[in-house]
């Protein structure tokens, strides 16, 4: 009998302590696996999940997860290096109360197949289903989105392109300047409006849930501000 009890006891003793200590690797296999069927794919990625107490993690639930990667491709995002946390998550649901982080090294597809956009950095911070995002592209990659796009829509070959504060953009063309204001249409896509009508630029992928809702030049870059919904995009 106390043979029996000994066994139960130590039994309940190992099944705690897989609970308690093993919780964690077994968490983070689980988070790598969703954010794979998110479509997430990195060259090298390290990701931690905490909880207090951590057998909640076996449950699904857990306080902080953070995730670091290198050569990321995520649907239409591809950075060099991506950082984000996630609060209060629920990883059965694939929701969580907030999230920030920041990318660098970016570039974001087109949804017409248009040449992507490259973002010197992004930044995101809020509820995690609509999160503030500001995307920062340099004046040369601005230049090359709308040489590509000038070409490819209009046959019109673009010599220069000016940023000017606080939402202007020159296009020099060996006949005329045009100018216009940086707007950000009805589709939530990055456009100029002109005196001859409005010229599409950017519109993101929709694989990537950014909506973009406003834009300006500051110090010569620009700065397009939107939300983005990571619950939709970790659900795939």
């Amino acid at each position: 009998m106390r043979g029996c009890l000994f066994v139960l006891v130590l039994g309940v003793a190992l099944l705690a302590g897989v609970a308690w200590y093993g919780s964690q690797p077994i968490a983070t296999a689980a988070i790598g696996a969703l954010l794979g069927s998110s479509g997430f794919h990195a060259a090298s990625s390290t990701i931690t999940a905490t909880a207090d107490p951590p057998p909640r993690l076996l449950l699904g639930h857990a306080d902080r997860i953070s995730v670091t990667g290198s050569d990321v491709d995520w649907r239409a995002l591809h950075a060099d290096h991506l950082v984000l946390t996630l609060d209060g998550v629920d990883l059965l649901s694939r929701t969580a109360d907030s999230i920030q982080g920041s990318v660098q090294g970016a570039s974001l597809d087109d949804s017409n197949g248009g040449t992507a956009a490259k973002a010197s950095s992004i930044k995101f911070a809020g509820p995690a289903d609509a999160a503030t995002t500001t995307v920062v592209v340099t004046p040369d990659a601005v230049r090359d989105v709308i040489v590509a796009t000038a070409a490819q829509q209009f046959g019109i070959q673009i010599s220069d392109v000016r940023l000017i504060a606080p939402d202007r953009l020159q296009l020099v063309t060996s006949l005329a300047t045009l100018e216009g204001r940086l707007t950000i249409d009805g589709n939530g896509a990055l456009a100029l409006d002109t005196r001859l009508g409005s010229i599409p630029i950017l519109s993101i992928d929709p694989s990537l849930p950014l909506r973009l809702g406003s834009v300006a030049v500051i110090d010569g870059a620009l700065h397009l501000t939107g939300t983005l919904d990571a619950e939709a995009l970790l659900r795939g």
